[in-house]
């Protein structure tokens, strides 16, 4: 069966194409253009908006009541249902957890999702943690930063084989080089956070495995001074080095205009990807939630567009959508339209190793796709050509 998209602006890669219609045959894009549309078992009328790559979001920690940090199925699904209202067909659902059993949990929650056509696609989960710095804002007591050792991570990564994408860690930390080299021998992508890395440390990481750098300017080493001299950390790194991917919450909270724009002008739209960091709670209207953040229950406000723990401190994550993050990036920062969601599609493809299968509009790949206006209201999704909204 093949079904053609007409009336549409298609949202390309490096333009947008108006006027456009797509064809789609068997989940896949077949060929599309601005010419006269070819015959088709179904026509889908776009009524003149966009017409754009599914969304894909690396790092989201759960949405709509759902965690991912949860080893219930049910609140994964839950999660996943409402990310993929919002435009979100691809997803690598983000625990944090060293604990093989889990991992051999989250393994059979993967499997039970991967059997369904209404859920967005799973690429495999990114792993938060908990090999990181102690977080400046929420640490307990005297936490202490962890000494990376194989008899902590051999187990887990044995179980990950497969299923986990990318993982985090402080490469600073004691063993977290040896680590960076495991996660690359296990081919998992090593990613850098909640860390007080300067600058050189971010080279060798660099050289022992690591390739990205999770939620820029948050919760991470900046500039310092080190008996008056001043010495770059890990926001700099990100920024200056062109080999490492970069993710950015841009929920028009964790980040201003300009520090968005900045990090668009040193990295380029193919090295920066929008991600939510979407809690629990995401969807949620304001207000006061006991929500599941993985091991605990935690009391927290959505208020200002954002979670915030009772202290009011910093921020617990995020309640953004996939929708939301691009309507930022174009509305409020003025990056053109087709650059946002490049950052939101074909970006995260490449990155978690889907490129030309996922995350763009180009003959071959899997027809994900998603309609809305100039606000970014998302009107309607279809996953492999097939309608879910």
């Amino acid at each position: 069966m093949a079904q053609v998209f007409v009336n549409a602006t298609l949202v390309l890669a490096d333009r947008l194409l108006e006027n456009g219609w797509l064809l789609e045959e068997n989940g896949k894009i077949a060929r599309y253009g601005t010419d006269t549309a070819p015959d088709a078992d179904a026509v889908i009328d776009c009524g003149g908006k966009y017409l754009s790559p599914g969304f894909i979001d690396v790092h989201c920690h759960g949405g709509g009541g759902g965690s991912f940090m949860s080893m219930d199925l049910e609140q994964h699904i839950k999660a996943m249902q409402m990310h993929l209202s919002h435009g979100v067909t691809a997803l690598t659902p983000t625990p944090g957890t060293i604990d093989p059993e889990q991992i051999r949990q989250l393994r059979a929650i993967k499997e039970e999702i991967d059997r369904r056509e209404d859920l967005p696609h799973h690429l495999g989960y990114f792993m938060e943690g908990p090999l990181t710095q102690p977080h400046p804002d929420m640490a307990m007591g005297d936490a202490k930063a962890p000494v990376i050792t194989p008899d902590i991570y051999e187990p887990a990564l044995k179980e990950a084989k497969g299923i986990v994408n990318r993982w985090m860690a402080a490469p600073e930390l004691e063993g977290g080089m040896e680590f960076g080299r495991a996660l690359r021998a296990a081919g998992i992508t090593g990613c850098m956070g909640h860390s007080n890395a300067t600058v050189a440390d971010v080279e060798e990481a660099m050289r022992n495995g690591y390739s990205c750098v999770v939620h820029l300017y948050s919760v991470m080493s900046t500039v310092t001074r080190d008996n008056g001299f001043r010495r770059g950390g890990l926001v700099e790194a990100g920024l200056l080095f062109d080999d490492l991917d970069v993710e950015i919450i841009c929920d028009g909270c964790h980040l201003p205009p300009e520090l968005i724009k900045l990090a668009v002008k040193c990295k380029g739209y193919d090295k920066l990807m929008l991600v939510s960091d979407c809690g629990p709670l995401g969807g949620f209207p304001e207000g006061e939630y006991e929500a599941d953040f993985g091991p605990m229950k935690v009391k927290v406000f959505i208020e200002d567009g954002v979670c915030k723990p009772p202290a009011r401190n910093c921020f617990l994550g995020s309640v953004a959508t996939g929708d939301r993050l691009v309507r930022t990036v174009y509305k409020q920062a003025g990056i053109p339209l087709w650059g946002a969601v490049r950052m939101a599609t074909k970006t995260p493809a490449r990155h978690c190793g889907w490129e030309g299968r996922k995350g763009e509009i180009t003959v071959g790949a899997d027809a994900d796709l998603v309609i809305f206006d100039d606000d970014i209201q998302v009107s309607a999704v279809y996953l492999m050509g097939k309608a879910v909204k």
